[in-house]
């Protein structure tokens, strides 16, 4: 949403802002509830969120699960719950470009230097089962694309 209203605002540079702009600035306030739901419901979720991948991990796949569990799972936990905040934050405002400025980005290159492609997309596609099966489904319509997104980056 702030990607958007700065695109918008950059487009009217000085001038009424245009009827579609207008239209998608609408759309986006009439979602705003849904969005704010969704994200209070990511919120309550995440602990379980994160131990569903944990548990699925554990019992699918035991040589990741030997590579995410060195520290006690600690810092996949925490890598998990950041990509999941950071993707409700992004879902929330409807801003692609915040999750990759404030956090892909610079996860990418940290797992780039680990060599974690191959785990983190074990662990992504798990996050995404367990935000369907947590989540009613249209809320995880709304969560899911900013996954994919952080799957994407974080497996390349």
């Amino acid at each position: 949403m702030l990607t958007l209203l700065e695109n918008v605002l950059d487009r009217a540079d000085g001038s009424y802002i245009n009827p579609e702009d207008l239209r998608t600035l609408d759309r986006a306030i009439a979602s705003w509830q849904q969005r704010r739901q969704t994200y209070d419901l990511i919120q309550a979720k995440e602990n379980a969120i994160v131990a569903q991948v944990l548990q699925q991990i554990q019992a699918t796949a035991p040589d990741i699960a030997a590579k995410v569990t060195v520290d006690g799972g600690s810092k996949c936990q925490r890598d998990m719950a950041l990509v999941l905040r950071y993707c409700a934050t992004a879902m929330l405002l409807q801003d692609e470009e915040l999750l990759k400025d404030r956090l892909l980005y610079w996860m990418q290159n940290i797992m780039l230097a680990l060599k974690n492609q191959r785990v983190n997309d074990f662990v992504y596609r798990a996050l995404q089962k367990a935000v369907m099966e947590n989540l009613p489904k249209e809320n995880a319509a709304l969560l899911l694309p900013y996954i994919a997104i952080s799957h994407q980056w974080l497996t390349r």
